[in-house]
């Protein structure tokens, strides 16, 4: 998989994550168990612009990958969710004002309709994490 990332606004920062596992007692990147891709960070932090290409590497034991872009002033209907799983052919694309997201050999996981309903005790602010939603996504079974 190649993720190609043009950011055309200042962003906070986006990152990547191979999802092996996932908890749910946790919210945001915490959800998630697996190898962090550090460069995506890195790469974006606090950018006016960039152009990011990036070798998505195969990860044994990976269920799913996530892309996580929070904007400028963290306003949560301007972040960025993908959620994804390698799919020889297939190319996901995101092209809005803030920024462009091409991934090859990618199918992307919509999880967007998903209401996780875990026993136990969750915060307002986990209920409305997408990345503790996907979490939960991934520990209830749900198709990827």
């Amino acid at each position: 998989m190649k993720l190609t990332l043009e950011i055309k606004q200042k962003c906070s920062f986006f990152w990547l994550r191979a999802i092996q596992n996932v908890r749910i007692d946790k919210c945001c990147a915490q959800c998630f168990i697996g190898k962090a891709f550090n460069e995506i960070y890195e790469q974006t932090r606090y950018k006016e612009k960039a152009l990011v290409e990036f070798e998505i590497p195969p990860l044994i034991g990976a269920k799913a990958y996530y892309l996580c872009g929070l904007s400028r002033g963290m306003k949560y209907e301007n972040n960025t969710h993908i959620a994804f799983v390698p799919d020889k052919g297939e190319t996901i694309t995101v092209d809005n004002d803030l920024i462009r997201v091409e991934i090859t050999d990618a199918r992307r996981i919509d999880f967007e309709g998903y209401i996780p309903s875990p026993d136990g005790e969750f915060t307002d602010e986990q209920r409305a994490c997408r990345n503790w939603i996907f979490a939960n996504y991934i520990k209830d079974g749900m198709p990827l």
